[in-house]
């Protein structure tokens, strides 16, 4: 499986997400090389990188599935548990980390925060899941939509369907 780099073009968090993430969880500083998620953990937090990049690896294999950066979320049981996945710091990075106990109080407090933080989650899982689905480019994206819109056709009241 080829390395997948997740799309930046888009802030995820304003300076009050931060804020309000830095109020419920922990800041945390990891060097480059240092696990964040080892392999076969147990640990259920979730992370959110303020600065650096994390990469995550399947066991036994030396190729990222992910590269993650500012912005991108990761960790909770369901992106790793079932699967023999890890973290590790690839560059200097920055985070902070909810644990459970946490990120039930931020949910509780700021629940369209914990909203968010879990669709960036699942989008992460559904792209760790089916990596062969995604675009390997703009272009790629471009060519898809342009495809797909030139063979819908429009019916009488005005909704778009394939040759009906």
């Amino acid at each position: 499986m080829g390395s997948l780099a997740l799309n930046k073009s888009v802030k995820k968090f304003e300076i009050k997400d931060w804020n309000k993430l830095e109020r419920s969880g922990r800041k945390l500083k990891r060097n480059e090389g240092r696990f964040l998620i080892r392999p076969k953990h147990t640990n259920r937090d979730v992370y959110i990188i303020k600065q650096g990049c994390v990469a995550i690896y399947q066991e036994d294999d030396e190729t990222p599935l992910a590269i993650l950066g500012a912005d991108d979320v990761l960790g909770n049981r369901s992106i790793f548990v079932h699967q023999n996945l890890y973290a590790k710091a690839i560059t200097d990075v920055e985070l902070i980390q909810l644990d459970q106990a946490s990120y039930r109080s931020l949910y509780l407090a700021y629940p369209e925060l914990a909203i968010k933080l879990t669709t960036e989650l699942s989008k992460l899982k559904l792209k760790l899941d089916f990596p062969e689905q995604l675009p390997k480019s703009i272009l790629a994206v471009f060519k898809k939509n342009a495809k797909s819109l030139l063979n819908k056709t429009t019916t009488k009241k005005g909704r778009y369907c394939h040759n009906c």
